[in-house]
């Protein structure tokens, strides 16, 4: 009885620490994308991204896209922190392993068209991106500052890490609207459902 409760206890912590270390690797590859993110560092971003992603759109356009978003001349965005505050359990299907990864993100956009308009026009512009950023993301969510002409974004979000034996390490893909059909067309139905739902 001893021998079998030794047994048992030296698989709980070896699954635990098996758990931990999945969750410990993710959250650090994760915490790295999120600050190439961060520091509009678009090659990092791209080659932490899952590699199938560029069999819809290559490398070369999604950082064009990437730049075009944060270089425009109308509207700056900022990725002020982005912190990851959950890992879900791995789940395997034909060889590649899945999990999903919950996150806090904040985001800053500055109107720079706005700078040189009248108070009145500019308080009308913001008060209505601050609406239409309320219905998005919750009123509680955004913050406005009419002085620099900027929304603060506060938003929990998710996406999926993957392991694919094709490549190396763990790689990521967004879990947002704009992504869905691509995430569908990736990740199975049966994953996706079971993994974020572990939030």
């Amino acid at each position: 009885m001893k021998k079998l409760t030794t047994l048992i206890l030296s698989l709980l912590i070896s699954l635990l620490s098996f758990a931990q270390s999945h969750t410990t690797e993710i959250t650090k590859n994760a915490q790295t994308y999120y600050d190439h993110m961060t520091n509009q560092n678009f090659d990092g971003v791209l080659d932490y991204m899952y590699p199938k992603v560029f069999d819809f759109a290559s490398r070369d356009q999604m950082k064009a896209g990437m730049e075009q978003m944060f270089s425009s001349s109308d509207m700056k965005i900022e990725f002020l922190s982005n912190d990851v505050t959950n890992v879900s359990e791995e789940k395997i299907v034909e060889d590649i392993t899945y999990a999903a990864v919950f996150y806090n993100s904040k985001m800053k956009m500055t109107f720079l068209s706005e700078k040189d308009k009248s108070a009145e026009d500019q308080k009308a512009f913001l008060d209505f991106m601050k609406a239409t950023m309320d219905t998005q993301f919750g009123p509680d969510n955004v913050t406005s500052d009419a002085e620099t002409m900027s929304l603060v974004i506060n938003m929990d979000a998710s996406m999926f890490a993957i392991k694919d034996p094709e490549y190396d390490g763990w790689k990521f893909i967004g879990n947002d609207d704009a992504m869905k059909q691509l995430v569908d067309s990736i990740i199975p139905e049966s994953v996706r459902t079971t993994l974020l739902e572990e939030k």
